[in-house]
């Protein structure tokens, strides 16, 4: 395989990831948008602060200010470790990959007629790739470490199933009367 084909899938990758930074930036303000406007019309309509109050004690009020967060995407702590093991995978896959690359191909670059002065060459590429493809496996190893030590303390303080965890297991069974 030829190292050139990387580029245009490269520059591809990076394009479609910079329309959808933009794309979805569009959409947040989109949305921040139109919340701004409902939430600003909704406390119009309530006139004192009894009313608001009440509102407030109702199930709807309680779901107003749920929806005041601006990020809900944000999520708690179940996201962060699903995203940075997800990451984490493919950082390993990548690093590993290249690693299988290096080991199991020849890699020859063409520019260089004379194959002693191509060897000379060589090796500084796959210096360059090897130097990636450990970068590349260090952060991977790096983030599922993490992942797995976040999800140990999330559970261990009860964030992940929503700060029910402590009080089932320090709770004693209830005795029927």
């Amino acid at each position: 395989m030829e190292l050139w084909v990387l580029i245009p899938i490269s520059a591809f990758a990076a394009i479609a990831w910079v329309i959808h930074v933009i794309v979805d930036g569009f959409r947040r303000r989109q949305q921040l948008r139109l919340a701004t406007e409902f939430h600003g019309k909704l406390l119009d309509r309530i006139g004192s602060a009894k009313e608001f109050g009440e509102f407030l004690n109702t199930t709807g009020g309680t779901k107003f200010l749920d929806s005041l967060t601006l990020e809900r995407e944000g999520g708690g702590a179940q996201t962060r470790i699903l995203r940075a093991l997800q990451a984490g995978f493919v950082f390993l896959v990548l690093g590993i990959g290249l690693f299988i690359l290096i080991g199991s191909t020849n890699l020859t670059f063409d520019d260089f007629p004379d194959r002693a002065q191509a060897n000379l060459y060589r090796s500084d590429e796959e210096d360059g790739i090897a130097l990636f493809a450990t970068i590349c496996t260090s952060i991977g190893a790096g983030l599922l470490i993490s992942a797995a030590a976040s999800y140990g303390l999330s559970k261990r303080l009860g964030l992940l199933d929503g700060g029910r965890g402590r009080d089932r297991h320090s709770a004693a069974p209830a005795q029927p009367v």
